[in-house]
């Protein structure tokens, strides 16, 4: 969140404030199994005027709006006698309370039954807690220090996890509104794991904390796969972060009552999934890998049009494909140097990402800081109405992954010794350390020093970031010893057109991308074709049967039905660019010891 001097600043201030300044917040759990939570907060010392709380809007990690304000109720509040005091609502987020006595017990109720990275998960088997989706804070008092103490009543057998500063088994203290709103909790019958890790000549706690209906054994073995990954990481940067507090945690969440998600903070991490240990593990290690990244790649390596975060409003940043992006690269890349990914698994990994960036139209639209400063549109966003991001978007995680990818092949090729690492190295000293941060000038400034070359960095960025262009990637997996190739040489796209049918015809499933001939015939989602090429479609075996003798470039009429409306058309097939991606040995191609070498320097396998 703020900067570390900053942090420590106000860890130095907090020693001067007298303890009736800390804010105080009490929850109670007695109405868990309804998924509500009573909170109690307690405002001491304020100045002679109307105290504003407001619900925030936003969340870290998340660049959209969240309507939060909405489960909250039962809103009241009395002053340091016990006296009632005056509630006015005041905005949808923002509640006023006049008349105090420099005292304020602010109460509320709030309901959460969607336990993820983003919202709060409540209920008799844990609280899931995503600090701004739960609390209201005072306006103006940001800068004051946090207490915040669990009543675990009828569950005194349950453990809490956060990053947040412990005080005792139920209490934890935060420096200021900034860090708690930045640190997940989870409150229930956790699983703890912890383990040290040095660096810079300080000893590091890394925590497990998980919420699973695994095994002791599938734990312990799922945790060894954590240990690799925050070395392999390290080995990046060549140093783990200054966690406050000494410690790092990953908050897990594994099992059938929560959501999907990975959320990075400073200091910890949350993952979920109604997955499980026994079956899931491989991929639920992939979020872990791109989450701890996040601990040097964007939470301190962090760009300006985030610094400070604010929760009140949507953020919007130029700088994801790369905060993002490039640690979408090396989520996957770490698990393969670890060895929990397999080389062969890795390079067919590469195909959904590459086919999607390279395949979907979306890069005709907007480059990566375009795609990035889209995200308050995209990211967990809401909303009722249809868009048209198949066609106009491509997501900055894929996007950027593919530039990391490419740059780092390309600075591998071109300079010997030196590769994406030793920039994402040059960038944690440099911005990460010293939490400066940088904007994207500052990014093409880092390649050039790493390189050595100025011209090449402001060859890629003028090419590659600020226009959408992408490098040759088939040129430059082979060689690393990985052949890109044609999934379905010589075949019509059409023929992977998903359909369904009716009495009518063929009913279009989907939006069509620009690169269909059908889109440029006029064909929509929901449309029916009723006839290609004079032939009746009435069923699955005769579209199939009528699209697999359609010939590249060869005009065909088309007829359909749009919004009930008779339509015809005609269309020329195209060829189906979609990709796979595999090792040369895998399809029966020779690789050379030159690019054996080269692979196993990236890959480490």
């Amino acid at each position: 969140m703020k900067k570390i001097t900053l942090f420590l600043l106000a860890v130095l201030l907090v020693i001067s404030l007298k303890s009736q300044s800390e804010i105080q917040y009490q929850v109670n759990l007695d109405q868990i199994h309804h998924h509500e939570l009573n909170i109690v907060i307690t405002f001491p010392s304020l100045p002679k005027k109307a105290l504003l709380v407001r619900m925030p809007q936003s969340s870290p990690g998340r660049y959209a709006i969240h309507n939060f304000a909405k489960n909250v109720y039962e809103v009241k509040a009395t002053d340091g006698q016990g006296n009632p005091l005056q509630v006015v609502k005041t905005k949808p987020t923002e509640w006023q309370i006049s008349g105090h006595d420099g005292s304020v017990q602010f109460e509320y109720t709030l309901f959460g039954n969607h336990g993820d990275g983003t919202y709060t998960g409540i209920d008799n088997r844990k609280l899931h807690l995503n600090m701004p989706a739960t609390f209201i804070y005072g306006v103006g008092l940001e800068g004051r220090p946090v207490k915040l103490n669990f009543d675990l009543g009828e569950y005194p057998d349950w453990n809490v996890a956060t990053q947040l500063k412990k005080l005792s088994k139920s209490e934890f203290w935060s420096p200021n509104y900034y860090y708690f709103f930045d640190s997940p909790t989870f409150v229930g019958p956790i699983d703890f794991r912890s383990w040290t890790s040095s660096s810079n000549g300080k000893d590091y706690t890394i925590e497990v904390a998980m919420l699973h209906e695994g095994t002791e054994e599938e734990l312990d073995n799922y945790v060894e796969w954590v240990k690799q990954v925050v070395e392999v990481q390290k080995a990046v940067y060549g140093s783990l972060p200054d966690f406050d507090f000494g410690k790092y945690t990953f908050l897990l969440a594994y099992n059938p009552w929560v959501f999907g998600d990975g959320m990075e903070h400073r200091n910890s991490t949350i993952c979920s999934s109604k997955g499980n240990l026994a079956q899931n593990a491989k991929g639920l290690i992939g979020t872990v890998s791109h989450e701890f990244f996040h601990c040097w790649n964007v939470e301190r390596i962090r760009p300006n049009s985030l610094e400070p975060f604010e929760f009140d409003k949507a953020n919007m940043s130029g700088e994801l494909w790369f905060a993002e992006g490039f640690t979408s690269y090396y989520d996957d890349l770490s698990l393969c140097r670890a060895g929990i990914l397999e080389l062969n698994n890795y390079a067919k990994g590469l195909t959904g990402t590459l086919n999607y960036v390279i395949n979907f139209p979306g890069r005709s639209y907007r480059n990566p800081i375009q795609m990035s400063q889209h995200a308050p549109f995209v990211d967990a966003a809401t909303a009722v109405d249809e868009n048209n991001h198949i066609n106009t978007f491509t997501s900055y995680y894929s996007y950027g992954a593919v530039l990391g990818l490419a740059l780092d092949l390309r600075i591998r090729l071109g300079f010997e010794g030196k590769s994406l690492d030793d920039v994402m190295e040059f960038l944690w000293k440099n911005y990460g350390e010293p939490e400066i941060p940088y904007d994207i000038p500052d990014l093409e400034k880092a390649l050039a020093e790493v390189t050595g070359d100025a011209s090449f960095a402001k060859n890629f960025f003028n090419r590659y970031i600020y226009q959408s262009e992408l490098p040759n990637i088939q040129k430059l997996l082979a060689e690393f010893g990985i052949l890109l190739r044609p999934r379905f040489p010589d075949e019509a796209l059409i023929n992977r057109l998903s359909v369904d049918f009716n009495d009518k015809g063929a009913i279009i499933k989907g939006n069509i991308l620009k690169s269909y001939a059908l889109y440029e015939a006029g064909l929509n989602k929901g449309d029916v074709i009723t006839e290609i090429d004079g032939t009746p479609i009435k069923d699955r075996d005769t579209f199939k049967s009528v699209c697999s003798k359609l010939e590249i470039g060869k005009s065909y009429s088309i007829k359909f039905l749009q919004n009930g409306l008779e339509s015809s058309s005609s269309f020329s097939p195209k060829l189906n660019h979609s990709i796979e991606v595999m090792l040369f040995e895998d399809a029966g191609e020779k690789i050379s010891e030159e690019a054996l070498k080269r692979r196993k320097d990236w890959l480490k396998q």
